[in-house]
């Protein structure tokens, strides 16, 4: 009886441990502001955070209905601002890597439908070569220069 509760300890074991792993990166706040009316492009945020000890590569792939998305990041270049596109992002290990206006972000391109409020755009990423999805939610794009004049 004793060897029957040992095996199905190590199974239990085996599957929270395969769990984990399977988990190695978790999106947080994923989000997609809703595309303006007659731009063709929008962005997307969140923090990815690396529950593992080894670093994460990270591509973005595809995402529909959008025709094309890049994975961009903001620098300065010459005193100014400039967004420039790149391959792969690093999430650090037991760290997180934070999607955000100003710097890391993703773009997204010519949706071939209307993209609507809170519906969820699943974006596939190459997560260290293998495919991982994740949702990211539309939100509505907030203004934040006007809330700024009201005060005279």
């Amino acid at each position: 009886m004793r060897s029957i509760l040992f095996a199905s300890a190590i199974v239990l074991a085996g599957l929270q441990a395969q769990a984990k792993a399977t988990e190695a990166l978790i999106l947080s706040e994923g989000k997609i502001f809703l595309p303006v009316k007659g731009s063709p492009a929008t962005a997307g945020y969140g923090t990815f955070t690396n529950n593992s000890d080894k670093e994460i590569k990270l591509s973005v792939n595809k995402a529909e209905p959008f025709k094309a998305v890049e994975a961009h990041q903001t620098l300065e270049k010459d005193g100014k601002m400039a967004m420039e596109k790149v391959d792969t992002w690093t999430v650090p290990a037991k760290g997180t890597l934070e999607l955000k206006a100003g710097g890391n972000h993703i773009m997204l391109f010519d949706p071939k439908r209307e993209v609507k409020l809170d519906e969820t755009i699943k974006v596939r990423f190459k997560q260290d070569g293998k495919d991982k999805e994740f949702a990211f939610k539309v939100v509505p794009r907030v203004d934040s220069s006007s809330e700024h004049h009201h005060h005279h």
